[in-house]
């Protein structure tokens, strides 16, 4: 949108003392529907409703108009969506200014709910729910399931304020930031196998797999290493429930290929053994994401600072 018309916009609710419509312009973009901008802003649906029927009447535009029971933004409005968020942004860290206070973890209450599969709930979060039990903050932290196809939808809901996991690149209502590149590795029962860490192909190959996979497939990166040297693998179960797989391995003779981190973790809670994979290994990056509204709040600033600190780029010893 041009600039000249989006402060003509600002100036006009301004005049009308009422900026706030911009916040419910905001949350309907999000959200698409009255009734869950009302949740998110914290206010009554009939409120969002007043507050688009004015929006309507300062533009001149519907703005909004019902499909398929969604709320979907007419040209004017898409136009408008970039800049006012833009703008919402600014105007927060503006009014935060040099002398915002900072969060303080250890006053009151608090609940952040973060969107993570097995993986990142076990390894990312680790070192944050350590922190806080060490410390005896009054935080309690809230997991829901969440993958990189369904994390941007719970965010843009206000469902969470933060999702952890092999996330989807910054889109345009969202924040994004690598924590680290991770590896793969093989994780089997070696005591019970009588095996020994490196393996090779032929011992790779010996016994069935388990295989952690989100969508319950059970070929991955691995099945396309072997076939392209001619060898296959027999895989019995695909599982989205990575966490269960540490545990069958002290009573299956089986192997599993999953992230190296987790495999380290695993292995020092259930006595497995730890080898590097006998084909090359992809890598892959393990990212935060969060919605733009919340790039200025000064508690998940601080909750990302500290998951940033646990996740350090290369793995601390031991």
């Amino acid at each position: 949108m041009n600039k000249a018309v989006l402060y003509d916009i600002v100036m006009n609710l301004f005049h009308n003392a009422d900026l706030n419509l911009l916040r419910v312009f905001d949350a309907v973009m999000q959200a698409r529907s009255a009734s869950r901008a009302a949740a998110l802003l914290g206010v009554s649906q009939s409120a969002v409703s007043h507050g688009l029927a004015r929006l309507r009447e300062i533009t001149g535009d519907p703005l909004f108009v019902r499909s398929a029971g969604r709320m979907e933004p007419t040209p004017r409005a898409q136009r408008m969506a970039a800049p006012v968020r833009d703008a919402l942004v600014l105007a927060a860290e503006t009014l935060r200014g040099d002398g915002e206070a900072q969060f303080d973890p250890a006053r009151g209450r608090r609940v952040f709910t973060i969107g993570a599969g097995d993986y990142a709930a076990a390894v990312v979060l680790g070192g944050l729910v350590a922190e806080i039990s060490a410390r005896g903050w009054d935080i309690g932290i809230s997991v829901l399931p969440a993958d990189r196809v369904t994390a941007p939808r719970m965010l843009d809901a206000g469902e969470i304020d933060l999702a952890l996991g092999l996330m989807p690149v910054s889109q345009r209502w969202h924040e994004h930031q690598v924590l680290f590149t991770e590896t793969q590795a093989c994780l089997f029962d070696g005591r019970r196998l009588g095996m020994a860490a490196p393996v090779s192909v032929a011992e790779f190959l010996s016994l069935p797999h388990l295989v952690p996979s989100l969508k319950g497939e059970f070929e991955s990166f691995v099945d396309e290493e072997l076939a392209a040297r001619g060898h296959a693998r027999r895989s019995i179960l695909a599982t989205a429930h990575f966490l269960s797989i540490p545990l069958l391995l002290r009573s299956t003779a089986a192997f599993a290929t999953l992230p190296t981190r987790l495999c380290a973790a695993c292995a020092n809670a259930a006595s497995l053994t730890i080898s590097p994979l006998p084909v090359p290994v992809r890598r892959f990056e393990v990212s935060m994401l969060w919605h733009k509204r919340d790039s200025a709040s000064a508690a998940q600033r601080w909750l990302r600072a500290r998951i940033a600190a646990a996740n350090p780029a290369e793995p601390r010893p031991g």
